[in-house]
């Protein structure tokens, strides 16, 4: 996995996207968007999270010292953020979250328990939301953090999950240097909204990775069996496939809209949690058409001579679901694009 990254990095394409003097190409959103596209279709991994969400925050928030610290070695491939938000009992609402960090000299003081902290058991750092002053109310006494893995005090928990393993962190008076804060003291509020938009344009766009499964199912399905009698003889599979292809379709349409936003320096809130809905959803229905098609047998782990596509369909179909509600659960993109994209009023708790 670091392996690969670190090549992605040394040959410039993980931040293609970027300007010139971070790392990058010095092209811009689009490109980022292709690159990305191609290497999920092709199943390569990617750090999204750190490239597309950290990474663009620490150029619009971050310090100079945290610039150079941390932009070049993320476009290289050498640097991999996680994101610490989520807590037992701070999820879709994260304004009550309680892991505080103490300022206390030139060091914060760092204590809490995060769940849901995906990719934190090899991550460099996590991107940390912490409670700076709790009398301030609710939005206004968070801070974000950057925080060394390797600091005294950081322990971490694998979580199982039925798609990719994430994690439980937890925080014994951590000391974090004060140049590691991001933005302003109890101003983190901006940020983690502003993380959260890209990171849901990339789960929206994470349904690029069923597109590399659907070109299998297509070329399996016009193969002629020994019987000389082909898949896509039957109408019923030709019509879930032309299903599955108008839906990758229309994601990379919405995707490409983003991208073109993002050139002009634009973030609608109510189209990131449209992406994120329809991205999500149409990637498990591409997902539950094509088992369909496939039957059975593309439904056994890989591993087993039975399986077909060596299991990759079994292993997204179990994945899939995650990403309805990581960034924020679906139903909470629906409440956004209610009161953004539509006008309504906030919905009443």
């Amino acid at each position: 996995y670091r392996d690969t990254i670190r090549q992605m990095g040394r040959d410039g394409w993980l931040a293609v996207g970027w300007p010139k003097e971070h790392g990058g190409q010095g092209y811009g959103p689009t490109e980022q968007f292709i690159f990305f596209e191609e290497a999920n279709i092709a199943g390569a991994p990617l750090p999204f999270v750190t490239i597309s969400t950290v990474g663009p925050a620490l150029m619009a928030h971050g310090t100079e010292l945290q610039k150079a610290k941390f932009l070049p070695g993320i476009a290289a491939g050498e640097i991999i953020f996680a994101i610490g938000y989520s807590e037992p009992d701070a999820g879709s609402d994260l304004a009550v979250l309680k892991t505080t960090a103490r300022l206390q000299g030139d060091e914060f003081v760092v204590n809490g328990t995060k769940l849901w902290t995906s990719g934190a058991e090899s991550a460099d750092y996590i991107w940390l939301a912490a409670r700076t002053d709790p009398e301030r109310p609710r939005h206004k006494g968070v801070s974000i953090l950057i925080l060394d893995t390797a600091a005294e005090g950081f322990t971490t928990t694998v979580i199982p999950t039925t798609s990719n393993p994430t994690a439980a962190t937890y925080y014994d008076n951590v000391q974090v240097p004060r140049d590691m804060l991001v933005g302003e003291l109890h101003g983190g509020w901006k940020l983690i909204t502003a993380q959260l938009n890209h990171e849901r344009l990339g789960l929206g766009a994470w349904s690029d990775k069923v597109a590399g499964l659907f070109r299998k199912v297509f070329m399996w399905a016009r193969e002629a069996d020994e019987q000389g009698v082909r898949a896509t003889d039957k109408a019923w599979v030709r019509a879930g496939l032309a299903q599955c292809y108008a839906r990758l379709e229309a994601m990379r349409l919405i995707n490409l809209r983003i991208a073109a936003d993002l050139e002009r320096e634009r973030m609608d809130v109510a189209l990131a949690s449209t992406t994120k809905v329809y991205g999500s959803e149409s990637a498990i229905e591409i997902l539950r058409l094509l088992s369909n098609i496939v039957g059975a047998n593309g439904l056994i782990q890989g591993g087993s001579a039975a399986s077909l596509l060596q299991g990759e369909l079994e292993y997204e179909v179990r994945a899939s679901v995650t990403l309805t509600f990581g960034g924020g659960t679906n139903e909470i993109q629906r409440e956004l694009i209610a009161q953004f994209g539509l006008g309504m009023p906030r919905t009443q708790r």
